[in-house]
């Protein structure tokens, strides 16, 4: 701990110093007064989480516009992936049965309650068909990790399913 800048005075300082410029940046990207406020509180947080890593005090702003610039890129996927269900989006299947579409509702109602992680996996893999390597290229990992997180949404998803099943729901 002692390599790094693990000091709360340096890294107030260093935020003082690019706070605004860190806002307008945040601002530049979303477009959105609270997205962008929300992309600065995670960025703080994230910093300071990690500051000790920080060796140079001249690395300091580079580092946290690259963690504002991953944070921003990792909400816009999750709010694109992982948002609210539009109601059309169950109008897409090729077989317009009231009870396929009660199926993908089901499914898709399920599918929202795991956790993020196993949900954004089982999305990214199973329904949009990303490679593993892709997966992992956007949240870091290993390939035994992440086939290991979707062996274990595949079976939440699919207790819960049956679940619903032995109900009568």
């Amino acid at each position: 701990m002692s390599n790094g800048l693990r000091d709360d005075t340096a890294f107030l300082a260093v935020l003082q110093e690019h706070h605004d410029d860190l806002a307008r940046f945040a601002r530049s990207l979303t477009r959105s007064a609270e997205d962008a406020k929300d992309i600065v509180a995670d960025t703080i947080l994230k910093a300071y989480e990690s500051w000790s890593s920080v060796r140079e005090p001249g690395a300091a702003r580079t580092y946290l516009f690259r963690i504002a610039h991953r944070t921003y890129i990792r909400q816009n996927m999750k709010r694109k992936l992982f948002g609210p269900w539009k109601p059309d989006l169950d109008q897409a299947s090729s077989d317009p049965l009231p009870d396929r579409l009660t199926d993908a509702r089901l499914v898709r109602d399920e599918l929202q309650k795991l956790p993020v992680a196993q949900r954004e996996c089982l999305v990214l893999v199973d329904v949009l068909g990303w490679s593993l390597e892709d997966v992992i290229a956007v949240h870091g990992g290993t390939v035994g990790g992440l086939k290991a997180k979707l062996f274990r949404a595949r079976q939440e998803l699919r207790r819960r399913l049956s679940e619903g099943d032995d109900h009568g729901t």
